[in-house]
């Protein structure tokens, strides 16, 4: 895992899962209203499974969220994860692509059907892996 600004993490094994939406702990502030932080292309959201997902139907729908004030709930850019794959010491990537994040911005974790009853990941903003 690659060096990361702590103003960029989001959560530390957050149990997720419980519910249908989960939200981060906490959101990124980019401190201006638009602030062309995925330009290049290379940054996006990072999700690191601390703890093994139990009980999930089928997985998760892992999304960068974004709005203009805190506490954001539009989608931005998100990826399916099967259950089988969340196991714990996986990293995912989800990159931002070219549509520009707002100022606030953070992590949904979206359970497709079935709660899980067990299960925790670390979500932070960086650069994709090398």
């Amino acid at each position: 895992m690659g060096m990361s600004d702590y103003k960029l993490a989001l959560c530390a094994a957050q149990v997720l899962g419980n519910a249908a939406d989960e939200y981060t702990d906490d959101e990124a502030n980019f401190g201006i209203t638009t602030p062309a932080v995925n330009m290049g292309g290379n940054f996006g959201l990072h999700i690191a499974v601390t703890t093994t997902f139990t009980g999930l139907d089928s997985g998760a729908n892992v999304w960068t969220v974004h709005g203009a004030s805190t506490a954001p709930t539009t989608k931005h850019t998100g990826m399916f994860i099967p259950v089988a794959s969340l196991t714990a010491g996986a990293h995912f990537f989800v990159p931002c692509g070219n549509i520009p994040l707002l100022q606030y911005a953070r992590g949904l974790f979206d359970i497709v059907n079935e709660v899980a009853t067990a299960g925790a990941a670390d979500m932070w903003f960086g650069p994709g892996p090398e």
